[in-house]
């Protein structure tokens, strides 16, 4: 594994990396609106709370354990290939622990089949086929819930990107599943999928049904490390509590001092570091993170649960942050201006009110370490008379200026409280960032 692992580390992230996270924090913010009872967890950023599911396509050297686990069961080829941007799974892969499914169903010339799952209490990826039978349409995932055998929600946040960069009649992919520490895991799920044919989302929507192999990860306990070690940038406070490593996944537990005068979005490249100079960070491969409590932050990392490194070395190569005064943004809704803002950096374009429905346009520039990050920008909509919104969709792009960004959000109003005067929201992110970095042995 040694090798394979350093065979990852040389390749180069593609630039889209932060579009197809975004696209994903979008999907999970629609998702979180629209199922309030159902657990979901922020993602964070470059962009800010999931994918999701992001499959880089990195050309690696598989291990010898890997290679021989792969030559025996048709089709786990491409389940490598989309856990490839992570160690981590690709360990939990060596080690037995992908459930072999194949469940599947069809309607309107579509089919969907549910490959294989690889899982343990925190967290489940599913990887799947989506198939077309006309080879003329391209075909996606639109939308996905999951419920119990007997119908019901259980607590969960998913995530999923909407597609390869060449999408074709036939999509083979994944969606992550993050699993509430108070939700039991059920025997079988059912999955409620829309597809998307020619980006084009169908009315009826596809159920199939499959089995969960719970001996697979039932006897792998969590590892706990206790950490608490305090940690000061540029004056801003955080104690690093501990580290909890999952087959799927390693969660740093960090806390902020709720006396800081500035508010942390998030770490560039937060990674772990072992003695042997190996790297465990996030790499697009699900959520980077998830709150706990009012300052608490749980983030997620590669899985160190089969290397049990001797050390580890948490690290950060920036921290974007921002003062707390700064962070809500109002917009006029009658000169569509803004009224509050953290800097002229950020300009509103346009805001669009039809009815029930508003869009919004900001561009936004950004530093140069910033060209290839495009950020969640707007957290939960409100208004000064107390309505409230549904996100619906954002996109991003870069114009001629590589580091002009700009946005589109696209909200339903979902009350009728009376036409507001002032919208407002809180930022998600926004690329100021503290002056330091980080380095502080947690094992």
């Amino acid at each position: 594994m040694q090798d394979d692992a350093n065979t990852l580390e040389r390749q180069t992230v593609p630039p889209q990396i932060d579009q197809y996270i975004r696209n994903g924090i979008m999907q999970a913010k629609q998702q979180k609106q629209k199922r309030r009872r159902r657990f979901w967890i922020r993602l964070s950023s470059t962009v800010t709370a999931c994918s999701l599911l992001l499959a880089l396509f990195f050309s690696i050297k598989l291990s010898p354990a890997v290679a021989a686990y792969v030559s025996h069961i048709p089709g786990l080829e491409k389940l490598v290939e989309l856990i490839s941007d992570d160690k981590g799974m690709r360990m939990a892969a060596e080690h037995d622990m992908v459930q072999t499914v194949g469940a599947s169903t069809s309607l309107d010339g579509v089919s969907f089949t549910v490959d294989q799952v690889l899982m343990d209490r925190k967290r489940m990826l599913v990887f799947y086929t989506l198939h077309a039978e006309k080879q003329e349409h391209q075909v996606s995932l639109h939308k996905i819930e999951l419920v119990d055998p007997r119908g019901n929600d259980w607590e969960y946040g998913i995530s999923w990107s909407r597609g390869n960069l060449k999408e074709t009649s036939t999509s083979h992919d994944r969606f992550d599943v993050h699993i509430s520490e108070n939700s039991p895991i059920p025997d079988s799920l059912t999955a409620k999928v829309t597809v998307a044919l020619d980006n084009v989302p169908q009315k009826n929507p596809l159920f199939v049904t499959f089995a969960i192999d719970k001996t697979k990860y039932v006897s792998l306990e969590e590892k706990v490390y206790p950490v608490m070690k305090q940690v000061t940038v540029d004056g801003m406070r955080f104690t690093i509590e501990q580290i909890a490593v999952f087959p799927t996944q390693t969660e740093v537990s960090i806390r902020f001092d709720p006396a800081n005068t500035k508010h942390v979005f998030d770490f560039d490249q937060l990674r772990l570091v072992d003695e042997k100079g190996q790297t465990y960070a996030f790499w697009g491969n699900g959520v980077p993170y998830r709150p706990d409590g009012e300052n608490g932050v749980v983030y997620n990392l590669e899985s160190t649960y089969f290397v049990q490194p001797e050390k580890l070395y948490l690290k950060a190569s920036g921290i974007k942050a921002i003062d707390k005064n700064k962070l809500e943004v109002v917009i006029d809704a009658k000169t569509k201006k803004l009224v509050k803002v953290p800097d002229s950096n950020l300009q509103i374009k346009a805001l669009r009110q039809n009815g029930d429905a508003l869009g919004m346009d900001f561009t936004l520039d950004v530093p140069e370490i910033d060209t290839n990050r495009f950020y969640s920008l707007v957290s939960e909509l409100t208004d000064d008379v107390g309505n409230e919104y549904d996100y619906v969709q954002g996109t991003s792009s870069s114009g001629q200026k590589e580091t002009t960004h700009s946005y589109g959000y696209l909200f339903k109003r979902l009350t009728d409280k009376g036409e507001p005067s002032l919208y407002k929201f809180k930022l998600s992110s926004y690329p100021i960032r503290l002056h330091g970095d980080f380095s502080v042995q947690v094992k």
